[in-house]
């Protein structure tokens, strides 16, 4: 199940947030988007989905441009799990792993056997059985986190793209929702995963694609692109290895 990304450009307004990426991502294996505020990160993940038009190049999915396929076809192949962990809706944690559902089910359709029993291997492997009958606004953000989570995970995807899944969790939660996301990955499907923790990457990633201005700076196994040289070009700032951490140096350090 190959995902290929072959000269991809976006604009936003008058702005160009990707110009020309290319890159070839394998499933089993995790990808992290990696580069400073503004390089595009979350404009390539959104370009992928077809949640936003590209104005060059494509995505495919084993061959087919994504953007051709139907929209519950794409909706079941490629599951995402946005920044934001908002719910609009004060309902039971499961309800809202149901929702992951949609995309296999009939309009009007009640949920089958089949349907249940994703739902339920989802909040198994997120360990959010528990408190499947619990509204979510008595939820934590961890656990709001990890019901987001298993609602993408109950859609069955081949691919799950995660936009700054880290962003509104404590660090004991990170390393949690960085460990279900090695897991699925673990299970012969692909992650892409948008992070602005270097120590992150290094822990969960696979591959990289760093990212700088709209450009792929580079691309390839974590421990090639996590090199200081790379790094000081995508973020302006020298780094040094202490250990198997690369720490940031400060712009103006010598």
């Amino acid at each position: 199940m190959g995902l290929t990304i072959d000269d991809l450009t976006v604009r936003l307004g008058k702005r160009k947030v990707l110009d020309g990426v290319s890159a070839e991502l394998r499933s089993g294996r995790v990808t992290a988007l990696l580069g400073p505020n503004g390089a595009g990160k979350s404009s390539l993940l959104r370009a992928i989905l077809a949640l936003i038009p590209a104005d060059g190049g494509c995505a495919t999915l084993d061959g087919t441009d994504i953007t051709e396929l139907d929209p519950r076809i794409r909706a079941r192949r490629l599951g995402y799990l946005p920044q934001s962990a908002e719910l609009a809706w004060n309902i039971p944690a499961r309800s809202v792993v149901e929702l992951g559902r949609a995309p296999h089910r009939s309009p009007f359709s009640g949920m089958t056997a089949a349907d249940h029993d994703a739902v339920e291997l989802a909040m198994a492997l997120t360990d959010t059985t528990t408190f499947a009958d619990r509204l979510t606004g008595e939820l934590s953000g961890g656990e709001r986190a990890r019901v987001l989570l298993a609602r993408v995970l109950a859609g069955e995807p081949d691919w799950l793209l995660a936009d700054e899944p880290l962003s509104s969790l404590d660090p004991a939660h990170q390393v949690d929702m960085l460990e279900r996301l090695h897991g699925f990955a673990q299970g012969g499907r692909g992650v892409i995963v948008v992070l602005h923790d270097l120590g992150h990457a290094a822990r969960i990633a696979d591959d990289v694609l760093l990212l700088k201005e709209g450009r792929l700076l580079a691309a390839g196994a974590a421990e090639t692109v996590l090199q200081p040289e790379l790094l000081e070009q995508a973020y302006g700032i020298g780094f040094e290895r202490v250990g198997s951490s690369l720490i940031p140096r400060g712009r103006h350090a010598q």
